[in-house]
């Protein structure tokens, strides 16, 4: 019999694993990205007192573009980037929320380095 996996719940046992380890103080937030079919997530969120200090997302109304795709995820760095920024953020701590750091995940990244933040 083959057997299909829960791939979702195989990401959110990688997930649980890296944040017994990865921690956001007020020094350095933690950058923690979703992703979905259609859209892309982010926030940096200080896990000390469970707050967002900020986030972005390409399902607001000013993003203006298809937010599921690669170029999507870039502009989004920059802006989670910007706003982090404005908040008076600039190191944090990647996490990749149990994706692999490839594709959309990567751009991302990529992006909020080009926009300023240091990890």
């Amino acid at each position: 019999m083959v057997k299909k996996y829960d791939s979702n719940a195989q990401r959110l046992k990688r997930h649980k694993r890296v944040r017994a380890h990865i921690s956001g103080t007020a020094e350095r937030p933690r950058l923690v990205v979703f992703r979905s079919a259609k859209h892309i997530y982010a926030q940096v969120i200080d896990d000390q007192v469970g707050k967002t200090l900020a986030a972005a997302a390409t399902n607001e109304k000013d993003f203006g573009a298809y937010g599921g795709n690669v170029e999507a995820a870039k502009k989004l760095g920059g802006m989670i980037a910007e706003r982090a920024l404005k908040a008076g953020i600039e190191n944090v701590v990647f996490d990749r929320g149990g994706y692999l750091y490839h594709g959309r995940v990567k751009a991302l990244a990529e992006g909020a380095r080009e926009g300023g933040l240091k990890f």
